[in-house]
């Protein structure tokens, strides 16, 4: 993560690769909003969600359903009939039986299934599926949706005096009261939003129904159905109808009219019905409700609820990967922060005993989530061979990358492992992005490795290659988010940063990265490289945030980088390089560690008594003389220059820090200054 140009490589290079990089310290710490436990189910498809909920919900299950993933209409009605038979509802493609719903009937020990719809919603070739593997099926479809819902609710409901009444035409208000349904055995038919259809109209008057309850509003159920409805041969009242200005808060408003357990709650998103209608089955083993989010800002209702059911120790499940419900939706769900900003920390590795990766982020107190989101151990590097491989390194071994994303992850914290490129020469990138065998290879490879341990994704950390090599990295970047993203998985790119001036770093498109990335990691820090100055003066990350969003870049992408880490100058007395660094935290290091033990800032200061001042950026130095007769300069950070970076969040609209690193934060003293103002600006 080190921040050098190019033109000083042939200066420093010995000298920055013998320096690793990284961060300080802050300030205090202002009231936090309560916070929930946060769960998620989901695969990396629509069709490995719903068996993923299946495995959640049935143990075994003799009799399931089954609907088409493709088209929400037969679909919908078909939750109260999953509570019915006690069994699943799962989801395949129209044209085949998908081989993870077989395994999970398999695993069920089904013997018989209800299908949803006609053959164009479920083709015979499944129904034929279904016979080779020893199930029956049983087929349930009308003419259209109507008919299909009608003939569901004769199976599911054959004799109810209630019925809810819901478009047939839209699906998040059948989303919305579906796993109340369920659990109370009251059938969902559908209607068009002017003329109630024959066939729901025959389904009323067959099951016996003499009052409905319409869910939405006016729009999408005019009231001339009502007078439709009282006019049947068994006239048929309403007696409610549950509506909001939009399905969100027509959703909250079911939510809050009806009555639930809501020691847990089911989250949805209500942009698309596959996750919640394979959950609302679920959901309704335990009358739970299901929840719909939107992609954004959430509306006045759903926000009320939401911290209602939070401050009440409600926990949530959410249906779905972060494609779904993306990682910014779900820090408002846990922690009710409408916009809340992402702590990116990079773990640094070469380190055993107290000092290592695992226990750079066992120094978090609980909950973690107060402080942190994503958790980055430098484990990977490409090979310098340039032949598309990766290889493991630094302190961690196979069996201790399974060990660190597990503790890492049950404390709700993501891991995403780093793949960096080495300094030795540019040629490694250079070679493995301008072709595109080895392009693939690499995306294998990074796919593997994220598989092998369950990682929640990559950050990609390539930062010495050629200006050539631009339009190649951001190929990479298009082509590895193509593979990475469907399958939930978060896509982080560190880059250098640019303040449009700089001839060397032109690979850097970020227009163009920003495109194929969940978040850009912009490594504002090592400012200073060859003389003593400032790891990160405030003037100039303003100048890197301002060419950023000159850009074009949505600054609701952009991570700012933070260094927990200091240098200090040594005067050498050598023309050719006058000044030697060293990295320093803010208090002395504890614990052994594979270099000598640093003195923090802290330390020096009482020791030499120095006078510590504060440039134009708030950024604090100092000067002293060693016992050898070697003059000194040290610029750190310390609270105060470190709350006024964090001040760059708001007046930049920026998603929250990319942070180097952990490491430099082992000492209590360290991590009581940093932790506090992580969660003042980003929570």
């Amino acid at each position: 993560m080190n921040f050098i140009t190019k033109k000083a490589i042939s200066f420093f290079c010995s000298l920055i690769i013998s320096v690793s990089l990284v961060p300080l310290q802050p300030f205090q710490v202002q009231a936090a909003p309560s916070e929930s436990v946060t769960d998620r189910i989901y695969g990396n498809t629509l069709y490995d969600t719903a068996v993923e909920i299946s495995k959640r919900g049935w143990d075994s299950a003799p009799v399931a359903v089954l609907a088409t993933g493709k088209n929400f209409p037969d679909a919908l009605t078909g939750t109260v009939l999953a509570r019915t038979v006690n069994g699943p509802l799962l989801l395949t493609e129209s044209d085949r039986l998908s081989p993870v719903v077989s395994a999970e009937l398999k695993r069920l020990g089904t013997t018989e299934v209800y299908l949803l719809g006609g053959t164009v919603a479920l083709n015979p070739g499944i129904e034929e599926s279904l016979i080779n593997q020893g199930i029956e099926p049983k087929r349930l479809s009308g003419w259209d949706q109507y008919g299909t819902a009608a003939e569901i609710a004769r199976v599911a409901a054959p004799s109810s005096s209630q019925a809810f009444l819901v478009n047939g035409e839209l699906f998040p208000d059948a989303l919305s009261i579906s796993s109340y349904a369920a659990a109370q055995g009251i059938p969902v038919l559908l209607t068009r939003p002017n003329s109630l259809p024959k066939e729901t109209a025959e389904a009323l008057t067959e099951l016996g129904v003499s009052e409905v309850t319409f869910v939405g509003g006016k729009a999408v159920i005019h009231d001339s159905i009502e007078e439709q409805l009282s006019k049947l041969p068994q006239p048929v009242k309403v007696t409610a109808r549950y509506a909001g200005y939009d399905q969100y808060e027509t959703n909250a408003v079911v939510l809050n009219e009806l009555s639930f357990d809501t020691s847990k709650v089911y989250v949805a998103t209500g942009k698309n019905f596959p996750d919640a209608l394979a959950g609302a089955a679920f959901a309704g083993k335990s009358n739970t409700p299901i929840l719909l989010i939107p992609s954004s800002q959430l509306g006045n209702l759903t926000t009320i609820y939401l911290n209602q059911k939070r401050a009440t120790g409600s926990a949530f499940t959410i249906f779905g990967g972060v494609g779904v419900i993306n990682y910014k939706m779900e820090g408002v769900i846990r922690t009710g922060v409408v916009q809340p900003r992402v702590s990116l920390q990079y773990t640094q590795g070469g380190f055993g005993g107290t000092n290592g990766m695992l226990n750079q982020v066992k120094l978090i107190p609980s909950p973690a989530t107060d402080y942190a989101d994503i958790i980055a151990p430098s484990w990977y590097y490409l090979d310098d061979t340039a032949d598309g491989n990766v290889v493991g390194g630094w302190d961690a071994t196979p069996k201790d990358y399974t060990q660190f994303t597990t503790t890492v992850q049950a404390r709700n914290l993501k891991v995403l492992p780093v793949i960096q490129s080495s300094w030795a020469t540019t040629s490694t990138v250079d070679t493995v992005m301008a072709s595109e065998t080895l392009r693939a290879k690499l995306i294998g490879q990074i796919m593997d490795r994220i598989k092998s341990i369950n990682a929640d994704g990559v950050v990609i950390d390539f930062e010495f290659m050629s200006n050539e090599t631009g339009p190649y990295l951001t190929q990479f970047m298009k082509e590895l988010y193509a593979k990475l993203h469907p399958l939930n998985k978060l896509v982080v790119q560190a880059v250098m940063p640019r303040t449009g001036s700089e001839a060397w770093l032109e690979e850097f498109d970020y227009s163009a990265l920003a495109q194929h990335v969940d978040y850009l990691h912009i490594m504002t820090y090592d400012y200073s490289h060859g003389t003593p100055g400032p790891i990160a003066p405030l003037d100039w990350s303003k100048k890197v945030l301002n060419y950023t969003k000159a850009q074009g870049v949505d600054m609701r992408k952009v991570l700012l980088g933070i260094p927990y880490y200091g240098v200090d100058w040594v005067a050498t007395g050598k023309p050719a390089a006058p000044y030697s660094r060293v990295a320093r935290g803010l208090n002395t290091l504890y614990g052994p560690t594979s270099d000598k033990d640093l003195s923090g800032m802290t330390e020096l200061i009482a020791q030499y008594k120095g006078s510590v001042q504060r440039d134009a950026s708030q950024v604090p130095y100092f000067s002293y003389t060693d016992a050898k007769g070697a003059p000194h300069i040290v610029y750190y950070d310390d609270a105060q220059s470190w709350n006024a970076k964090m001040e760059l969040l708001n007046q930049y609209g920026l998603a929250g820090v990319g942070a180097w690193s952990l490491y430099w934060t082992i000492n209590p003293e360290c991590s009581n200054r940093l932790l506090p103002i992580l969660k003042q600006h980003l929570r």
